[in-house]
């Protein structure tokens, strides 16, 4: 992310505008019809939709709830695609802070490649006299190749073709008359082997000849039941350049449920305490700046930890007292490349989801934050709309210890 001293600047000099978009919640439409908070997911192509599979929790395999929709259209990165970033969670609170009930995945239709006529060269084509390949492997000897082309591997200077070396009888010029023939005194396999062995034919159980039915995207009258539904607005990020101080009440250590029962329990308690308090400190000042906010996008930027001190950071920062490289996200699994961060949730968007909501104390969304990563490369098939899960990592609240 940018400095808070960005060169970008107001002209009045009071603010600086970082490299961060911001995303507002709003009732009133926008020009984007395809970003929204709450409400049901759309798609590309209605009658395209993507399998249930990725609309169920990995906790309770219940329906998920939309979060956020995003026109993620990136014309610099991918100008010949068609992106769109689906984020979805699990409302029950059993499944709260558990892996796999924030979910999240792109929606992509990449564009079809226009080949250059003028770039496909004619591939050279095999001699006449060179058998086919599969000749090769279910039976025969290869011929050697005609003397009319010229083997680049040979010496130069000699008039005569080079003696195929795995010939034991003939001239290269009397082989090459002949169609190629079966190993001396071995029996030529059938080519029907080969089939048997991969069941294609000849096997007492039919091959399988359909997929598996996939199951479909549920209708909004079976999934769950959604958020409610808001436009979004986006507007870039500007700060303050000289903060002013932090009232002591938001800097006062918030106190944790740790077992300190050993000796040094004390001790990792106050680093554990310190690390995460520094962390989420500049996560509230960052975000007390713009309190309205419900979403940061940079794409190829870094996100703003809630916490410092979870499994979720130490894949962007390397731990206190510990040397080497941050261990990164995932790769992605479609196609192997690395994913980047592209946007963050951030806790303005439960207060926007659930202020009109009637729910126990206890009840509710307990994130922090929810950090996106996507594919670099932004896999997908050509010509295709194709749906690929993407890394999602959830920083949870720690809950206060109740005196």
């Amino acid at each position: 992310m940018a400095p808070y001293d960005s060169d970008s600047s107001d002209e009045d000099g009071d603010y600086s505008k970082t490299n961060v978009l911001l995303g507002y919640a709003s009732t009133d439409p926008t020009d984007d019809d395809v970003s929204h908070v709450g409400g049901y997911p759309t798609w590309l192509d209605a009658k395209h939709p993507p399998p249930a599979t990725l609309a169920r929790c990995k906790v309770c395999n219940g329906y998920l709830s939309l979060l956020l929709q995003l026109n993620a259209d990136l014309q610099q990165y991918f100008p010949r695609d068609e992106r769109r970033l689906h984020i979805l969670c699990c409302r029950k609170r059993t499944c709260s802070k558990k892996i796999g009930s924030v979910r999240a995945f792109r929606e992509v239709k990449k564009g079809e490649v226009k080949e250059n006529s003028q770039k496909q060269a004619p591939q050279p084509q095999p001699q006449q006299s060179q058998p086919p390949l599969g000749n090769a492997l279910f039976g025969g000897s290869a011929a050697p190749p005609s003397t009319a082309g010229t083997n680049p591997f040979s010496m130069s200077g000699s008039s005569q073709p080079p003696v195929n070396p795995f010939s034991s009888v003939g001239s290269p010029s009397t082989l090459a008359a002949k169609p190629p023939q079966p190993p001396v005194n071995e029996p030529q396999p059938p080519i029907e082997t080969f089939a048997d062995k991969l069941k294609i034919s000849g096997d007492s159980t039919p091959p399988r000849t359909s997929k598996d039915p996939v199951e479909p995207w549920p209708d909004n009258s079976e999934a769950a039941s959604p958020f409610p539904s808001f436009y979004l607005d986006a507007w870039p990020e500007e700060l303050e350049k000289e903060q002013e101080e932090i009232p002591a009440a938001a800097a006062s250590k918030a106190k944790y449920d740790l077992d300190d029962s050993s000796n040094g329990g004390a001790s990792e308690k106050d680093a554990f305490e310190s690390t995460m308090d520094k962390t989420f400190q500049k996560f509230s000042d960052r975000i007390s700046q713009n309190p309205e906010q419900v979403l940061r996008y940079e794409y190829k930027g870094d996100p703003l930890l809630y916490s410092g001190a979870d499994n979720v950071s130490s894949r962007f920062v390397v731990p206190h007292g510990k040397s080497g490289a941050v261990r990164g996200m995932p790769r992605c699994e479609g196609c192997g490349a690395q994913r980047v961060f592209e946007l963050q949730l951030v806790p303005g968007l439960i207060y926007e989801l659930e202020k009109d909501e009637v729910m126990d104390l206890d009840d509710g969304m307990e994130w922090g934050t929810v950090i996106v990563g996507t594919c670099v490369n932004n896999c997908g098939i050509p010509g295709e709309i194709t749906f690929r899960e993407e890394w999602v990592g959830v920083q949870w609240e720690e809950r206060v210890v109740k005196k």
